[in-house]
């Protein structure tokens, strides 16, 4: 039981989880039912305390403002993915099982951009463009409260040090073997992007 915050699914907006339900379908391939529920709860939370009702009305960019192409959901999938790409090739080249477990990882790669709702906020991010030596710009970055929303749904350890630390961040702690999958998963895929669609994505 998280001993900060009381969680109750049934404060969720039913149609947002059903939107988010219908947006990520991979999840249904998780065995761990009680995993998948509480991934589509972080997500509904996120958006739903951000004024969104679907990932697919957040533009498809890696931070706003910057070059976009798509939706964000488009990104969600195919972090999603492409992490599960690499570690099942991984372990069909080396013939060995590295001992990930797969729902874990699929929660991460769905989850590690649970924060953005935040940072794309339509109400909050002009205040902090209008005054950041009050708020900030952004105020937080997605991965910070990325790990809130995790924390608060009660996600296993591993899904919020992903959420965390799959960005830049990551350069100031030694991810895990999740964490540096979902970190190439997310970087290849941004980065081989734009070189296809010539978009100008910047490196932080």
């Amino acid at each position: 039981m998280n001993p900060f915050f009381e969680f109750h699914r049934e404060a969720l907006d039913p149609q947002i989880r059903e939107n988010v339900r219908k947006t990520l379908p991979m999840l249904d391939e998780m065995k761990d039912a009680e995993l998948r529920e509480k991934v589509i709860d972080a997500w509904a939370l996120s958006l739903q305390l951000n004024g969104w009702t679907a990932i697919e009305e957040m533009p498809g960019s890696g931070m706003p403002e910057a070059s976009a192409i798509g939706d964000q959901s488009m990104h969600i999938k195919v972090v999603m993915y492409n992490a599960l790409s690499i570690y099942r090739n991984l372990k069909k080249a080396y013939e060995r099982d590295f001992g990930l477990d797969e729902d874990i990882l699929m929660a991460c790669a769905a989850l590690h951009d649970v924060g953005k709702p935040y940072e794309y906020n339509r109400t909050e991010r002009p205040k902090w463009v209008a005054d950041d030596k009050e708020y900030g710009m952004p105020n937080l970055r997605h991965p910070s409260y990325g790990v809130f929303i995790c924390g608060v749904c009660e996600l296993p350890a591993p899904v919020l040090n992903v959420a965390g630390y799959h960005s830049p961040e990551g350069r100031f702690i030694k991810r895990s073997a999740y964490g540096e999958i979902v970190h190439y998963a997310d970087d290849g895929s941004w980065f081989s992007l734009a070189r296809l669609c010539d978009l100008n994505i910047p490196k932080l």
